[in-house]
C-alpha cells in the first residue's frame, strides 16, 4: 500500500479531507492501492499562500509548502502529498499550479484550492431549491458558506459537522457543480495513476 498524506489549513478538514480523499480513491476511482493518512498535517494559510502578493493572483508560499511536504515525507513516510486550502478571494488557477510545481520538485503530489472555501463543496451537495431558500443559489460566487450552512445544518461548526457533512457528499453530483472538486478528483486520479471517470 502507498500512503497519501494531506496538508490542510482548517481544523475541520483534519477529519474531513482524509474521508473525502479515501472515498474518491476507493469508491469513485476504484483504487485500493493507496491509503490516506488519517492525521493530516495542518498548516496555517499564511504558510501555504504568499500573503505578500495582492489578491487574487497570489502564488504559493514556496518555503512553507516545501517545509510541509518535507514534514509529510520524513515523519509520515508519504509516497505522495495533497495540499488543500481555501481560495477565499484568490485564484486557484494561479496558486494551484505554482504549489504543485514546488511539491513535484520534492515528490509526487498536487495542490487544490476549494472555491471559495471547503464548506462550498458541502453546500453544493444540497438541492438547488434548498440553496435558493438559504439565500445561496450560486455558492461558488461569493464567500460565506459557513453562514449559509448554519441555515441548513442548525448550529453548524466546522469541527463538529464538517466530517458528517463530508460523508454525505455525492461526489459525482458535486463534481458536476464544482470545478474545484473536479480538480480534486483529477489530482487524485493523476497521483494514483487511475483513469478519470467522466464528469
Amino acid at each position: 500500500m502507498r500512503r497519501l498524506v494531506c496538508i490542510v489549513e482548517g481544523k475541520g478538514e483534519v477529519a474531513a479531507i482524509p474521508n473525502l480523499c479515501t472515498r474518491i480513491l476507493r469508491q469513485y476511482l476504484g483504487d485500493i492501492a493507496w491509503i490516506v493518512d488519517q492525521d493530516p498535517i495542518r498548516q496555517p494559510r499564511g504558510k501555504l499562500v504568499d500573503g505578500t502578493r495582492k489578491s487574487p493572483l497570489r502564488l504559493c508560499h514556496a518555503d512553507g509548502v516545501r517545509r510541509a511536504v518535507l514534514l509529510a515525507r520524513q515523519t509520515r513516510k508519504a509516497d505522495a502529498v495533497l495540499i488543500l486550502c481555501d481560495a477565499d478571494v484568490d485564484c486557484p488557477a494561479t496558486w494551484g499550479p505554482d504549489a504543485a510545481r514546488v511539491i513535484k520538485e520534492l515528490m509526487s503530489g498536487d495542490a487544490v484550492m476549494a472555491v471559495c472555501e471547503y464548506e462550498t463543496w458541502l453546500l453544493l451537495n444540497f438541492a438547488e431549491d434548498a440553496l435558493r431558500r438559504a439565500g445561496a443559489p450560486m455558492p461558488e460566487s461569493k464567500r460565506g458558506a459557513k453562514e449559509v450552512l448554519k441555515r441548513l445544518v442548525p448550529g453548524y461548526l466546522p469541527t463538529t459537522h464538517q466530517l458528517s457533512e463530508t460523508r454525505r457528499i455525492d461526489i459525482a453530483l458535486v463534481r458536476r457543480r464544482s470545478d474545484s472538486l473536479d480538480k480534486l478528483v483529477r489530482a487524485l486520479a493523476t497521483i494514483s495513476g487511475m483513469p478519470l471517470p467522466d464528469r
